[in-house]
């Protein structure tokens, strides 16, 4: 890509209404916007490909939608190349792409994503806009919530600086999850061979090498309540790594687990009677409407929003299975969203499911050196040390493809480095239309 001083910004902003309608407006030329029409069948034929190539939805056997994804379209490079073509060929107009083509000759190119709900799972950064050309080849990528979120944000973000930067940073890295839960953990404890280290040291390492808060750590008790009282310091970021869930059609349900037993307070169902998970309702309401929650709330203070008990700080890591729920139903809601508007800034997620480690040797036979989801892991826990956490992410992305290109297969596969994006909402000012006077 040809970083020049000129930056070119192009907003991608999409909506479902019987098909899906996307527009594409460049910052310079705001008077001409080029709308594009998706017919629902084009969109699913299109869309199933995709979902072919991932793990499968709820309802599938685990170990085997497991399975037939990694060994499937994603870990050979022609099968996840005429995916990412059929995407491309209904998601972009010939328009577009020459002109992004054309910009990233003579400079940047941004890209601004607010994706519908059938885009929710869309890789654009596999996209194809020129022959075997990537859109992450000409362009750094992000993406955006609806404009709405910054209407009413309860928590602005703190404005990235050195001395935030020099803060210790929050690491909750596969937490101890209560026994009844059903959850296994993400990180493998012991080595593959006597020469290597566990993921789990390769994450202690990383941490040991930073300054970090006091419960930072891998494989440490820590609930909801110690996740409060850290936040609450005020790190420069929080990185996360474990298990995300949610229930369909109910975004607020999006949750992250912690150490929390079933009798703790929170607005999330638990498993099994044994576990509740921290749920974005949670992290967007906090006690502020405890009839809403089940368990013991005595002990609570009443009326305290969740921007107060879990306070972000700017940038933010959510490395667990589709941790960006937010966009896959119809209204916008889930953990990216709350964390928005509880103060982050620049936060990375995923948007399907991954695919742990210990699965990789398994199924595939991926079992030397570190393995690839927790590559991945500490890929984005670097990018967000960068001035830029966009454009290091996307740098990191376009050696991967590089390296899928060149040696085609699970180790490479984009199942784990596609399905990261960073998503951006800085501080806004929000302006009201005047209200018309009666006449």
């Amino acid at each position: 890509m040809n970083v020049g001083a000129t930056t070119s910004i192009l907003l991608i902003r999409a909506v479902d209404a019987g098909g899906t309608y996307v527009s594409f407006r460049w910052l310079d030329d705001p008077g001409h916007p080029r709308v594009h029409v998706i017919t629902a069948p084009k969109m699913n034929r299109a869309l199933a490909r995709l979902d072919e190539a991932l793990i499968g939805a709820d309802g599938d056997d685990r170990a085997e939608a497991v399975r037939r994804a990694l060994t499937g379209p994603f870990t050979r490079y022609l099968g996840e190349y005429t995916v990412s073509e059929a995407l491309s060929r209904v998601i972009l107009p010939e328009s577009v792409t020459a002109a992004i083509v054309r910009r990233s000759r003579v400079g940047r190119v941004l890209i601004r994503v607010t994706p519908s709900q059938f885009l929710a799972g869309v890789p654009f950064e596999l996209l194809v806009v020129d022959g075997a050309t990537r859109m992450i080849e000409l362009a750094d990528i992000s993406y955006e919530p609806p404009a709405a979120v910054h209407l009413g944000r309860a928590r602005d973000p703190l404005p990235w600086s050195e001395e935030v930067a020099r803060r210790p940073v929050l690491y909750v890295v596969d937490p101890v999850l209560p026994a009844g839960s059903g959850l296994r953990q993400v990180t493998r404890r012991s080595p593959r061979t006597s020469s290597d280290r566990s993921d789990a040291d390769l994450f202690r390492e990383r941490i040991e090498s930073r300054s970090h808060t006091v419960l930072s750590g891998v494989g440490k008790l820590i609930d909801r309540w110690d996740l409060s009282d850290e936040l609450r310091l005020e790190p420069s970021r929080f990185f996360y790594f474990g298990h995300v869930s949610s229930t369909v059609d109910q975004p607020g349900s999006a949750s992250v687990h912690l150490s929390d037993d079933g009798h703790v307070w929170g607005l999330a169902e638990t498993i099994h009677g044994a576990h509740r998970p921290l749920a974005a309702l949670d992290l967007l309401l906090g006690t502020s409407s405890p009839e809403l929650g089940a368990g013991e709330a005595d002990h609570l203070p009443e009326g305290v929003p969740g921007h107060r008990l879990w306070p972000m700080p700017p940038r933010v890591a959510v490395i667990a299975c589709e941790g960006g729920i937010d966009y896959r139903s119809s209204e916008t809601f889930g953990l990216v969203v709350a964390m928005f508007s509880a103060g982050a800034e620049a936060l990375v997620t995923t948007r399907w499911t991954l695919p742990s480690d210990a699965a990789f040797a398994e199924f595939s036979g991926v079992d030397q050196g570190i393995g690839p989801t927790t590559e991945l892991a500490l890929a984005v826990d670097e990018s967000q040390t960068e001035q830029d956490p966009v454009a290091a992410l996307a740098e990191w992305q376009r050696r991967k493809l590089d390296q899928w290109r060149d040696s085609p297969g699970p180790a490479t596969s984009p199942l784990t480095w596609a399905a990261v994006g960073t998503h951006v909402c800085p501080r806004r000012e929000v302006t009201m239309a005047p209200a018309e006077e009666n006449s």
